[in-house]
């Protein structure tokens, strides 16, 4: 073969490999199947933004092949499968944010519910307690058969426990006053006979000042209200009336157990009204509840509930008529109870462990007025200070008619104590 031939041959490869098309890079073919996955959709959903730059760089690739340039499409290829694995880690971390808000609305959600149907449950027992109460006002109001003549032991434990509901109605009724005018006179000044020395307001014994702080939320009492508990009143005044005239009969009188009976039914009935009347329709009231258990919790007052309220009892408060360190220590305490719960009137009852006499009665008076002074506003303190109980606080002297013990028993003092009673504004 001649030199010539053979440069003709050797120009002609040449020109047959120049014109040949550039291999394309397999990293090409897998940046396609990439793209192709789900990944890649899931990338374009939540990271658009880095799906667009593995995207760019992708079109930078095959634009650098069609430029025959097979070394930067192979490096533009690799970097779009960088960039598109960059895009599906963050796609993943914006799923996840995802999921974690949709599951925290779903827990809101659910809280929500939840709550709603615990304050639903709560109003619903609410409404269940006080058709309870409605229902024993209702029956304690029906008309008593007439209990007839008895033997004379017979009579005498109808009469004492005919003074003992009329205690209890004196009580129920000045529980009442003190949440439907807690500033107006609650009757008249009591005898020997009539065992409460104290009421919250009006005429009373020498030196008997209740304190009696009007709530600044207080409202106006309604004429029906105090029409029911006039007329519960009067009934108890009747009451003390036939009692007197049993007492001090010289013949054999039959004790007025039905008449006390009603009477104290009607002071319930006046105390439920006036607690229905102040009680919230749009929640569950509970704060009787919530009193209950803040003084069980404290682990020293053993507090018990009656159809009055929160009832706290205490002994040996006194040496004499003055109160000891100690029992002024113990007061303080349960004043800064009182000052914590304002909404709840205050009734201060001392019980006696014998009858008492007339000339006794300022004594158990002056006792009582003690604890309400330890239970008031401290001497001097501002209207912008930490003052005590803003509610009114008012003593009653009961006497002996609701002994705890035998009174003729060795134990007998126990029945010598001092009731504390938060009266429950609302109907629990």
């Amino acid at each position: 073969m001649s030199a010539r031939r053979l440069a003709t041959m050797v120009v002609a490869g040449a020109l047959l490999g120049a014109c040949a098309p550039i291999p394309r890079p397999a990293v090409l073919d897998e940046l396609e199947h990439v793209r192709a996955g789900a990944v890649a959709a899931e990338s374009k959903r939540y990271a658009p933004g880095a799906f667009a730059r593995a995207e760019k760089l992708r079109g930078e690739a095959l634009a650098a092949l069609d430029k025959k340039d097979r070394s930067g499409a192979q490096i533009l290829g690799e970097h779009s499968i960088a960039a598109h694995a960059y895009a599906h880690a963050l796609s993943r971390v914006a799923r996840a944010e995802a999921a974690e808000t949709e599951a925290k609305a779903q827990s809101s959600t659910g809280e929500a519910s939840l709550a709603g149907l615990e304050a639903e449950q709560a109003r619903v027992g609410a409404e269940v307690d006080a058709l309870d109460m409605r229902i024993k006002v209702a029956r304690d109001a029906q008309p008593v058969v007439p209990s007839g003549k008895a033997d004379a032991d017979r009579e005498k434990a109808r009469l004492a426990a005919a003074r003992s509901l009329a205690l209890q109605a004196r009580l129920l009724c000045g529980a009442a006053r003190l949440l439907i005018a807690p500033a107006e006179p609650a009757g008249a000044q009591p005898t020997a006979a009539q065992p409460i020395a104290a009421q919250p307001a009006g005429a009373q014994p020498a030196g008997a000042q209740p304190v009696v702080a009007q709530p600044a939320a207080a409202q106006p009492a309604s004429a029906d209200l105090m029409a029911q508990l006039d007329s519960a009143t009067a009934a108890i005044r009747k009451l003390d009336a036939e009692l007197a005239e049993v007492g001090g009969s010289a013949r054999p009188i039959p004790a007025p157990i039905d008449q006390a009976s009603r009477a104290r039914a009607g002071c319930l009935a006046a105390l439920t009204a006036a607690r229905r009347a102040a009680t919230p329709v749009t929640r569950a009231p509970g704060a009787g509840d919530a009193l209950l258990a803040e003084l069980s919790a404290a682990g020293t007052w053993s507090p018990v509930r009656d159809d009055r309220g929160i009832v706290v009892t205490l002994r040996g408060l006194f040496a004499g008529n003055a109160l000891t360190k100690a029992g002024e220590a113990r007061l303080r305490d349960l004043a800064r109870v009182a000052a914590a719960h304002p909404s709840f009137p205050v009734a201060v009852v001392v019980h006696t462990d014998r009858d008492i006499s007339s000339r006794e009665e300022p004594a158990w008076s002056a006792r009582a007025d003690a604890v309400v002074r330890a239970l008031g506003p401290a001497p001097g303190a501002s209207a912008g200070g930490a003052s005590p109980a803003t509610q009114p606080i008012a003593p009653f002297v009961a006497g002996s008619a609701a002994p705890v013990v035998d009174p003729g028993g060795s134990e007998r003092a126990r029945n010598a104590r001092v009731e504390v009673v938060f009266v429950t504004p609302e109907t629990l």
